[in-house]
């Protein structure tokens, strides 16, 4: 989304636009993908956080930051984005420029113990 139409839509759905003039929406057709073996579980979302992961690098890669939304309620996005039924949207992609000293929270890179992190477990001797 890039239209003042556009953009005022994704502003109904979340407040975390901040600033950007170009709003990617990630969704997938969830009549369209791999059902696991149980019938339980599908890939719609882990595709579409493939995607998404893809999207982010490329923008990367030609020197456009990326911010990944998920703050938002994704039926009533699909909603206003007047997804079809079927179309399950995983998240917004902010693109743009960051601001100067813009970037993430300081405990984004904050480092937490591997047992804190994955339970008391020895993974075959590799955590202490």
């Amino acid at each position: 989304m890039q239209s003042q139409e556009g953009l005022a839509k994704v502003d109904q759905i979340t407040p975390c636009r901040y600033g950007s003039t170009t709003v990617l929406a990630v969704a997938f057709d969830s009549k369209n993908v791999f059902t696991y073996p149980g019938g339980k579980l599908d890939s719609g979302v882990e595709d579409a956080a493939i995607v998404a992961t893809h999207l982010m690098l490329a923008a990367k890669d030609v020197g456009v930051d990326s911010c990944w939304i998920n703050f938002f309620d994704p039926e009533a996005a699909a909603g206003e984005l007047e997804l079809p039924e079927n179309e399950k949207i995983l998240m917004l992609l902010d693109l743009g420029y960051a601001a100067e000293g813009g970037g993430p929270l300081p405990n984004h890179c904050s480092v937490r113990n591997c047992q804190r992190l994955f339970g008391i477990c020895n993974l075959g001797g590799i955590l202490p």
